[in-house]
């Protein structure tokens, strides 16, 4: 019985949590009329978000697509950059899924692939740090890599080092890829709902992905001698020499 908003933003929380609920979205199919009439684009884009974060969108793909059209009627120039952000990764989700939904107008399309991601996004001293102990171990590698040859969307879900050749993904996972513990706000080792739906995705278009929690990092490398043995170990587990 709550307000669009809220009913959008308790999908969004899960979505970010990464905490799966399969009856969630069956409960929200039956305020979606309520959700289409009475919201407005961020209800709309959290929802289409939630969803396809959490994988849902086989399952639940009328909601998807209602959301997603309903969506794509708002005032472009009046979407927010987080709006943006959860619409082209939406559609990129949506996609590898074989998800048909509406084609967003050259304006949106263009607002989309302009998006630069969060500063947290770029490479970090640690990943510099390790992308150098890579080509040390003779791993060739590039960074900031597209998912796809065929990309629109900027730096959008760019993978931290990658080789194309091989298709093998390495990502550097910072405090920002974890839960926190509620409490104490310490970071935990819970990947959110964002870092699963990445990997999903990278998995999905062919990449084999090798997630490094900073975590680990952190302790492995008291020199850098042992960082580079960490690094080599998680290679050779993964069966890439």
């Amino acid at each position: 019985d709550g307000t669009p908003q809220a009913i959008a933003n308790t999908v969004w929380a899960f979505a970010k949590l990464g905490v799966e609920s399969p009856n969630l979205f069956t409960c929200i199919d039956v305020h979606s009329e309520k959700l289409l009439q009475n919201g407005n684009a961020q209800a709309w884009c959290n929802t289409c978000y939630a969803i396809a974060v959490m994988d849902a969108g086989k399952i639940h793909s009328k909601l998807l697509v209602d959301m997603w059209s309903q969506a794509l009627k708002a005032n472009v120039s009046s979407l927010r950059t987080e709006d943006l952000w959860q619409l082209a990764q939406v559609e990129a989700f949506t996609k590898v899924d074989g998800i048909e939904l509406d084609e967003p107008s050259s304006k949106l399309r263009q607002r989309m692939g302009s998006i630069k991601t969060k500063d947290h996004n770029t490479a970090s001293h640690s990943q510099k740090q390790i992308s150098g102990m890579l080509t040390k171990l003779g791993f060739s590698h590039e960074n900031e890599v597209p998912p796809l040859k065929k990309w629109s969307m900027g730096d959008m879900l760019a993978i931290d080092m990658a080789c194309p050749k091989q298709k093998i993904a390495i990502e550097f996972d910072g405090p920002f890829h974890y839960l926190k513990s509620v409490g104490t706000g310490d970071v935990t080792r819970v990947e959110n709902g964002a870092t699963k739906a990445k990997r999903r995705f990278l998995e999905r278009v062919g990449w084999k992905v090798i997630n490094l929690n900073y975590q680990d990092w952190i302790e492995a490398t008291q020199t850098e001698s042992k960082g580079r043995l960490w690094l080599k170990e998680i290679l050779s587990n993964a069966g890439i020499k």
